[in-house]
């Protein structure tokens, strides 16, 4: 798929990957506050937007459920339990996507190199436009988190911030919108 350059709400669906306990562990705890900070950011926007959100779990009975901060935040979504590295190998994540009849996908979530990366890949492939929150991702060590976004970029996906997605939905000052979450991102 050819990259886009905006982003418009109404074609957006914003995707949590594997935000759990077991894995926010093992991450650098000002890397996992940061991504923590950023994740809620943006599921509010999410919400405010009227834009689906879709959250998963990686072996929830190793590693845990998603930490506490963020499924708060989901309220109640849905979280689709996998063992696949990839979200797009997973039958109920890809078949609710496809129910969404949405083209552009938001990925956030742990680990960059390794669930997200994989699922850019098989979401690229199957014609999605991708935009990886560079912010809003992580993985154990910073050299794997530099390669997995750098591979994202290579296959296709646009390389963003949380900032810089909640901007491009905005899209103005003054609206409604604008005044509910512009707080957020101060």
């Amino acid at each position: 798929m050819e990259k886009r350059l905006g982003l418009d709400k109404g074609e957006v669906v914003l995707v949590i990957i594997d935000i759990q306990e077991g894995l926010m562990k093992a991450m650098d705890p000002e890397v996992g506050r940061n991504l923590t900070r950023n994740v809620q950011i943006l599921i509010n926007f999410a919400r405010v937007m009227g834009i689906p959100t879709i959250a998963t779990e990686q072996y929830p009975r190793g590693l845990g459920k998603t930490i506490p901060e963020v499924a708060a935040e989901l309220g109640s979504v849905t979280t689709i339990e996998k063992l696949s590295f990839s979200c797009g190998r997973v039958g109920a994540f890809d078949e609710g996507l496809r129910g969404l009849g949405r083209k552009e996908i938001v990925l956030t979530g742990i680990e960059t190199h390794v669930c997200v990366l994989q699922t850019a890949a098989d979401l690229i492939e199957k014609g999605y436009g991708v935009h990886v929150t560079a912010d809003a991702v992580c993985s154990r060590r910073k050299l794997d988190w530099e390669i997995g976004l750098r591979w994202m970029e290579n296959m296709g996906a646009m390389i963003t911030t949380t900032e810089i997605i909640a901007f491009q939905l905005l899209k103005e000052a003054g609206t409604d919108e604008f005044k509910r979450l512009s707080k957020l991102v101060k």
